[in-house]
């Protein structure tokens, strides 16, 4: 699991003094956990901020028209939000949900049939696949370039609407305990 880091000191300072004075601080790390869910749900609306990369030319001609990381909607809907006294934050336990985040390389076994069609477009069939086939795909590599739709970047810090998020749920709160 990745976590998010808060590298700014003012608004770290704030958190602590606001969580510390709280009776119940499972209030703030609420707000704070659906303000990450409404980034992460604006991240997959804006297909990334900043933007996504593309899709391969491969893969835009497979598949149906749509965004990025929501033809089959699997994905977004995962992304829950969590909190508890002491934590705040969204996650996936999608199984691809990582290499979506970060990037990286799928390895492909190979083995799997497939026919061509009559548009010269390759239809991808399971290995039970019984029918005629045209061929069957050798082991390759797939690179999956990093689309970062939890409000966080590689290094694990927040992106800039998440900040500013997460700075006004504390100063929501802020401004209730010590205004």
């Amino acid at each position: 699991m990745s976590y998010i880091q808060i590298t700014d000191e003012k608004l770290s300072s704030m958190l602590y003094k606001v969580a510390a004075k709280m009776d119940r601080p499972r209030e703030l790390t609420a707000a704070i956990s659906v303000s990450f869910m409404a980034i992460t749900e604006d991240n997959f609306d804006y297909q990334g901020r900043p933007n996504w990369a593309g899709l391969s030319p491969d893969y835009a001609k497979r598949r149906k028209p749509g965004k990025i990381l929501s033809q089959s909607g699997q994905l977004r809907d995962s992304v829950q939000p969590f909190h508890n006294d002491t934590e705040a934050g969204v996650s996936s336990n999608l199984p691809y949900s990582a290499i979506h985040q970060f990037g990286g390389t799928i390895k492909h076994p190979g083995g799997t049939r497939y026919q061509v069609i009559g548009s010269g477009m390759a239809v991808f069939v399971s290995n039970a696949f019984t029918g005629p086939t045209t061929g069957v795909t050798r082991p390759h590599d797939i690179p999956m370039p990093a689309r970062p739709y939890l409000p966080m970047d590689e290094q694990g810090n927040l992106q800039s609407e998440a900040f500013n998020a997460i700075y006004d749920d504390v100063d929501f709160y802020w401004s209730k305990l010590f205004d």
